[in-house]
């Protein structure tokens, strides 16, 4: 059957044009289509910069994170050097004593790190006091030390020698260790032997 009130309405319209409700709902569709191409684009837009975010996130985090470890590894370094200046600072006590052989005795506080010998500590009394000596080192055998200040060996007979703890020890000043407590004394005097 023909509803002829609906066909009343195509007899106004020229070869080619649609009813209007027709061309409302294709104008609609073609909307809505636009629309949804819109929020599709827009959603893959937010998706790739929520993607680039994230990797940003994630390379900032690293490398803070890397920073931080550095600066860790800096701190423990920084610590333990200063452990061991600490240390060292509140190394053993050593009492050493330099007789020239002219009643002149001198004594000097000086501090016994890990390793000191004999001659490390006069080398080291030397710099700080600023006196000199002269020593010549042998092969196999160590340091034979000539001259403290300006006394030398060979004068009216006499010879440096050292002591720790009141014994002549038969080994070179470089190879004896002192430790807690000892005493170390130069003597300029006769040979003992």
């Amino acid at each position: 059957m023909i509803n002829y009130r609906n066909y009343s309405n195509y007899s106004n319209l020229s070869a080619g044009q649609k009813p209007a409700s027709s061309v409302s709902r294709a104008t609609a569709e073609g909307f809505k289509k636009k629309n949804m191409t819109k929020i599709i684009i827009n959603s893959k837009i937010a998706s790739i910069i929520l993607i680039i975010s994230l990797i940003g996130a994630i390379y900032l985090v690293e490398k803070e994170t890397t920073l931080t470890k550095a600066i860790i590894n800096n701190l423990v370094q920084e610590e333990s050097f200063t452990k061991s200046i600490l240390k060292g600072s509140q190394g053993e006590k050593i009492s050493y004593l330099i007789d020239k052989g002219n009643g002149q005795i001198n004594s000097y506080p000086i501090t016994s790190l890990e390793n000191s010998t004999v001659f490390s500590l006069l080398e080291e009394l030397a710099d700080r006091e600023n006196f000199k000596i002269e020593f010549t080192t042998y092969p196999d055998m160590g340091v034979f030390v000539e001259s403290i200040d300006k006394v030398k060996n060979g004068t009216n007979n006499k010879y440096w020698q050292y002591w720790v703890n009141g014994e002549l020890p038969m080994i070179a000043a470089d190879k004896k260790e002192v430790g807690k407590g000892d005493r170390v004394e130069w003597k300029f005097a006769p040979i003992a032997f």
